[in-house]
């Protein structure tokens, strides 16, 4: 019997029916003459060899109701750009798109024109591409909605697109964004960052600080990490993004204060989606963490991204000695959680993976350690992109800059 369990803070839609692929992909094509869909796809060069994007750009070609896809794009220099356009132009030869290079001269300068309104980045990464692709269609003059997904799924299907658009496209929905989630199983459970380190911390933080209400819409996220969103383009105006790993949770956060009350919603997008696996970052051995790369660096830019919104909320009110709890709170749940998991593995005949994932809650609880011990009584400015309100404002030259160069 599939799930239909409906939290009360967060509208959810389930894949409750198998539905003719041909049909919703026609609503979504007369629905869309209203509200034009957009998609936006962050990269690294490096996908171009990989399997998982070719198989979603043959999966596009077929989309009816798609008006631009902009790839916004690092990690390559002027020959591999080159390329890059030669890539998408053989592969989607009668869909609009753009290929945005983001650590290019021109983008680059771009970017430090925006830092100048006190944005706090650490270097490219996949929430400064995310933010240069929305902001270049607010630039050229899109409105209708915006959507977003990362470039390395694997077991990608077209079906996942209309799932993420509908409920934002249809006017008798009216959610002004939707949030996607899905499962991460093969042999073993993946997901690792969400199951082994969100879920925990948010339970962490509500049994210290209580469930604020920030907190408790956050619990009732199906998978918070999720790179899948659509949204409306005017809403989406309003929204900074996090430069960096903090871009997923950070959005939830500001979707959260920015949007009226049951209009964002989260989707089961129908699939068990298989993206490439990361390494923890971390010396098994040792338990040592490198903060640089795998997973670790991801775990901590979220860590910093959630901790910095939670205190923007709390304010002065908060008792920041309490955060001297969090890291051993969050380790007791997490154990509980892992006992939890290992049944759900007998239970479905998966691989066991106990032993290695209680490594990897204990370096966890090390980082949070580390990053707790760095918060002062008033957070910093968060590594946090300003809304495209905010830059249209204070640098009305940039929109045409951007403009000129995503149209060339």
């Amino acid at each position: 019997m599939p799930d239909f369990h409906q939290p009360i803070l967060l509208p959810t839609l389930h894949h409750l029916a198998e539905t003719a692929l041909e049909e919703r992909e026609a609503l979504l094509k007369e629905l869309s003459l209203e509200k034009p869909v957009a998609l936006v796809i962050p990269a690294l060069y490096a996908e171009l060899q990989r399997p998982a994007l070719p198989r979603m750009l043959k999966q596009l070609t077929g989309v009816p109701y798609i008006s631009q896809v902009i790839f916004t794009m690092n990690g390559m220099n002027r020959r591999e750009y080159d390329r890059a356009r030669a890539f998408y132009a053989k592969r989607l030869p009668n869909l609009r798109h753009t290929v945005l290079w983001n650590d290019g001269p021109e983008l680059t300068s771009l970017h430090r024109e925006v830092d100048t309104l006190g944005a706090r980045r650490s270097g490219p990464g996949k929430g400064g591409n995310v933010w240069m692709g929305v902001a270049a269609l607010h630039a050229t003059g899109h409105r209708g909605v915006i959507a977003c997904h990362d470039s390395d799924i694997l077991n990608y299907d077209r079906e996942m697109l209309w799932r993420l658009c509908l409920p934002v496209v249809h006017p008798g929905m009216g959610y002004v964004f939707a949030k996607s989630y899905y499962g991460r199983v093969r042999e073993r459970m993946y997901g690792r960052v969400t199951r082994l380190l969100v879920f925990p911390l948010i339970q962490a933080l509500r049994e210290i600080f209580g469930s604020t209400p920030l907190l408790r819409f956050l619990a009732m996220c199906r998978y918070p990490l999720s790179g899948e969103f659509a949204a409306d383009s005017e809403f989406l105006r309003k929204i900074p993004l996090a430069a960096d790993w903090g871009l997923e949770i950070g959005m939830l956060c500001d979707v959260f204060r920015h949007a009226p009350a049951q209009r964002f919603c989260q989707v089961d997008l129908g699939s068990n989606f298989e993206h490439k696996h990361q390494h923890l970052g971390y010396d098994p051995v040792t338990g040592i963490p490198d903060a640089t790369s795998g997973l670790m660096r991801m775990a901590r830019e979220v860590t910093r991204a959630l901790l910095d919104h939670l205190w923007a909320d709390l304010g002065f009110s908060a008792e920041p000695r309490k955060l001297e709890r969090l890291a051993d709170t969050y380790l007791a749940i997490a154990r509980m959680l892992l006992t939890r998991y290992a049944h759900e593995a007998m239970f479905n005949g998966l691989e066991e993976t106990s032993a290695e994932e209680m490594g990897a809650i204990t370096v966890f609880a090390k980082m949070i350690e580390e990053v707790t011990s760095e918060c002062p009584p008033a957070p910093p400015s968060p590594s946090t992109l300003p809304s495209w309100n905010t830059v249209s404002q204070r640098l009305p030259d940039l929109g045409p800059k951007l403009c000129s160069i995503a149209v060339s």
